[in-house]
């Protein structure tokens, strides 16, 4: 009988090895590429449409967008604005678009 008790014994110490022991002390691993998180990227596009607002061909079409909205801010009239914030918006894009996907590559 002490011959079969040594072979559980032994049975039991080669299955403990193989199976890891995690104990729920253990601090986490963090990650090896941790510190090597890129940053993320910063987007073109609003510094890019506010220049080209400000463009000699926009520029106009910004100004009476705000005398538009200006004159709906005092109430004297039933105005929406929506015409001229399109023209605008039309003119800004026509800039921004190449440049923007110039941007991008």
């Amino acid at each position: 009988m002490s011959q079969k008790n040594s072979n559980t014994a032994n049975t039991t110490t080669k299955e403990i090895s193989i199976i890891p022991i995690v104990h729920a002390e253990a601090p986490a691993k963090e990650p090896e590429d941790a510190e090597e998180i890129p940053e993320e990227p910063v987007d073109p596009k609003p510094a890019i449409v506010e220049e080209c607002g400000e463009t000699s061909a926009c520029k106009p079409l910004k100004h009476h967008l705000e005398e538009c909205a200006r004159r709906v801010e005092e109430g004297g009239t039933d105005e929406n604005c929506a015409e001229e914030f399109l023209h605008f918006m039309h003119c800004v894009d026509h800039c921004a678009a190449p440049k923007i996907f110039a941007a991008l590559k």
